[in-house]
């Protein structure tokens, strides 16, 4: 899956947020990086949560259209939360709206805030897609 195709599920997967809008990147403004949703929360409170894919290994991307999608089995992730009170309640509500809208193109999903030991960007989440790619939320500020 290419990054815009992702962005597009992932931006129509935050419409299922409580209380939320979210627009991309690009329909907002934001110019430092070249993908990614801006979600306004209840409150008005906003996070910018860009979007990285890595190709499946070997894997060349040429021209513009995406490759067929491979389906398979999909993992379950968290719930969507009630409150958008704080990053992870957004990350989870991102994760758990984007599985629920995946036709199937997600293998696995691992959310961030929940690790054990939070890495250096402390909420968002990979995705493992099933034709080998790698999709990537990160909340940037």
């Amino acid at each position: 899956m290419r990054p815009a195709r992702f962005q597009q599920l992932l931006l129509s997967a935050a419409a299922a947020l409580p209380g939320a809008a979210a627009k991309t990147f690009a329909d907002s403004g934001h110019s430092r990086h070249p993908y990614g949703v801006v979600v306004v929360g209840p409150g008005g409170r906003t996070s910018l949560w860009q979007v990285v894919v890595v190709s499946a290994n070997g894997e060349r991307w040429e021209g513009d259209s995406d490759p067929e999608p491979v389906l398979g089995e999909k993992p379950v992730g968290p719930e969507m939360p009630v409150d958008l009170k704080d990053l992870a309640a957004i990350e989870h509500g991102l994760v758990a709206a984007l599985l629920a809208a995946d036709p199937g193109e997600i293998a696995a999903v691992e959310v961030y805030s929940a690790r054990s030991v939070p890495p250096a960007v402390g909420h968002g989440a990979t995705l493992d897609l099933h034709d080998g790619s790698r999709a990537f939320i990160n909340h940037v500020r």
